[in-house]
């Protein structure tokens, strides 16, 4: 029996042993980047205003730079603006992610011709 094996895992950034990003709020500031709004961003991904306004609210009181900018609105809806730190702290997680999945994909190789 040749059994195949996967190394999985994921990743994330801490900040005093709090998640600052990890895959849901890289998602999260990917679509509000996108669409312009954190209400349409949130309906995207199938998750509460609330719970994409904490997760946002979090990220920007953990830094001394907003990550994203929210401005409220009127009948239309406010706006949502991901700042330049916003982009890089994004650019720098994406990066590393997928360093990430080339170490574990290198490591499943190595581990399956052991196996």
């Amino acid at each position: 029996m040749n059994t195949q094996y996967h190394l999985k895992g994921r990743i994330w950034l801490e900040i005093e042993n709090k998640t600052f990003i990890g895959e849901g709020k890289a998602n999260l500031l990917r679509k509000t980047a996108e669409l312009g709004s954190l209400r349409k961003a949130a309906g995207a991904l199938e998750m509460s205003y609330r719970q994409a306004w904490y997760s946002i609210n979090q990220m920007n009181k953990s830094v001394d730079k907003p990550v994203i900018l929210l401005h409220r609105g009127g009948k239309k809806g406010g706006i949502a603006h991901i700042t330049e730190f916003g982009e890089e702290i994004l650019n720098t997680f994406e990066k590393s992610r997928k360093e990430f999945e080339q170490f574990l994909m290198i490591q499943t190789i190595i581990l399956n011709k052991h196996s």
